[in-house]
C-alpha cells in the first residue's frame, strides 16, 4: 500500500485549519473566564464528583449482593451535564473513565477521572503535526 502525498498534504493543512481555528479564538477557561464560563466550568467538576460518588456508592451496594461493579452512564442517578458539555464514560464492570468536554470552547477544556476518584481539568497538548512520508519500495 502506497502513501499518497495528496492525502500526506490534506491531513497537514487539516491539522493546520484547526489549530488556526483554535488560536483565533479566546479559550473559554483561564484568565479572561467570563462568570458564566466559570459556572459552566464548576458544575462540570461538580459533575465529575457526582459521578465519582455514584460509582463507589453502586458498587459498594453491587459487592454486597454479587452484582459487579461499576454501571454506565445511564444507569447513574447524576445531573446533567451543563449547557455545552459532554458525557462520555467508558466501563467494563470492573473499572470506568470519563470524560466531561466543553463542546463550545475552542482551546478543548474537559474535565476527566477514573474509578481513583481524582478528578483531572486540562485542555489538549497544542498539536504539533508528526507525519512521517515512507517511500514505497
Amino acid at each position: 500500500m502506497r502513501n499518497s502525498p495528496l492525502a500526506a498534504a490534506a491531513l497537514f493543512l487539516l491539522v493546520g485549519a484547526v489549530t488556526a481555528s483554535a488560536q483565533t479564538r479566546p479559550c473559554l477557561h483561564g484568565a479572561n473566564e467570563s462568570r458564566a464560563d466559570r459556572t459552566r466550568r464548576e458544575k462540570a467538576v461538580e459533575l465529575a464528583h457526582e459521578i465519582n460518588g455514584a460509582q463507589q456508592a453502586l458498587r459498594r451496594f453491587r459487592f454486597r449482593s454479587d452484582e459487579g461493579g461499576y454501571a454506565p452512564l445511564d444507569q447513574l442517578r447524576v445531573s446533567a451535564p451543563p449547557d455545552g458539555f459532554r458525557v462520555q464514560l467508558n466501563t467494563d464492570g470492573t473499572t470506568y473513565s470519563f470524560s466531561i468536554k466543553d463542546m463550545m470552547d475552542p482551546c478543548f477544556y474537559a474535565v476527566f477521572s477514573d474509578q481513583s476518584g481524582d478528578v483531572y481539568e486540562a485542555t489538549p497538548a497544542p498539536l504539533k503535526p508528526r507525519t512521517k512520508l515512507l517511500s514505497a519500495r
